[in-house]
């Protein structure tokens, strides 16, 4: 039994003492904002890694495209610590609203999020005129089908990812181009590309673009709004998503539906937070309580 005693103190002793010789790790800490903020960066943090994703843009009324999801931007910032980082969120844009022609009225795009002076994203855009491509973004909104020959086809979906949206008739908006890279920089989270909204289904010949995918945080987020009617396009999945058009049925019909609105944006954060060495006086103890555990060992084995 003695024997034993000594084996576990040997082994013990040097794993110990190396504990302490660790100058301290690090956790990895994180905060996601969704309404405007302020950070105030923790002691001992003078790094922190950023997402921000813009508003994405309203859906038009009509058969038109979907709304781009906003724009992304990423880094990696040097800060202080107890320095005061002013945050702002992106506001979806407002779809179109319902009219008797082709005007397209109160049609918005989103608004920039913003991580202080070091990070800006843009909101994400919307058509300026009828018969044109779905809109940019990050991911671009869907293209119109729009007077084709077919009867019944459906508009086209929203990009994801990065991607452009898909081109019916009318090309889909054009994204900022594939940035899982990008997402790659975050560790504490999973974070995500959502998905494109669906186009319109109407019967006729005139079905509208979905909205563009914004961002996901570990599966989930809001989805951008579609457009008023049945038949109309669906707004993306994710923070910064595209709103979807809205539609026109024709037959005896004048009405451009009202498109859908854009999601809201979100700037996330992370960085390293220190884990506290401990106090000389508590690591003077310590080492006492070793010393005796070593100085014991060494009694028992002569004896």
């Amino acid at each position: 039994m003695r024997h034993k005693t000594l084996k576990l103190q040997n082994r013990l002793f040097p794993s110990v003492l190396f504990l302490l010789l660790i100058p301290g790790a690090a956790n990895a800490t994180f905060i996601t904002w969704i309404t405007d903020g302020l950070f105030e960066v923790p002691t001992g943090v003078t790094s922190v890694n950023v997402l921000a994703i813009g508003g994405g843009g309203g859906g038009a009324n009509g058969h038109q495209g979907g709304g781009g999801a906003g724009f992304l931007n990423t880094g990696t910032f040097a800060v202080t610590p107890g320095e005061n980082i002013e945050i702002t969120i992106g506001l979806g844009g407002s779809g179109a609203i319902t009219q008797n022609n082709n005007s397209i009225v109160g049609l918005t795009p989103g608004t920039e999020s913003i991580f202080g002076t070091f990070l800006t994203a843009a909101g994400g855009l919307v058509v300026t005129g009828v018969n044109q491509t779905g809109n940019n973004g990050s991911s671009g909104g869907g293209g119109a089908w729009n007077g084709g020959a077919s009867w019944g086809t459906p508009g086209c979906a929203g990009g994801s990812g990065g991607s452009n949206g898909e081109s019916c008739v009318f090309s889909g908006g054009t994204g900022q181009g594939d940035y899982s890279a990008l997402l790659s920089l975050f560790m504490d989270n999973t974070l995500s590309a959502g998905a494109g909204g669906a186009g319109g289904t109407g019967p006729g010949i005139w079905n509208p673009g979905g909205g563009g995918g914004g961002i996901l945080i570990n599966g989930t987020g809001p989805t951008a709004g579609a457009g008023a009617s049945a038949f109309s396009a669906l707004g993306g999945l994710g923070y910064g998503a595209g709103g979807g058009a809205g539609g026109f049925f024709g037959w005896g019909s004048s009405l451009r539906h009202a498109g859908g609105d854009g999601a809201n944006g979100l700037v996330y954060a992370e960085w390293l937070a220190p884990v506290a060495v401990p106090e000389p006086g508590t690591l003077f103890l310590l080492g006492l309580g070793l010393a005796g555990l070593g100085f014991t060992r060494k009694r028992r084995h002569i004896a």
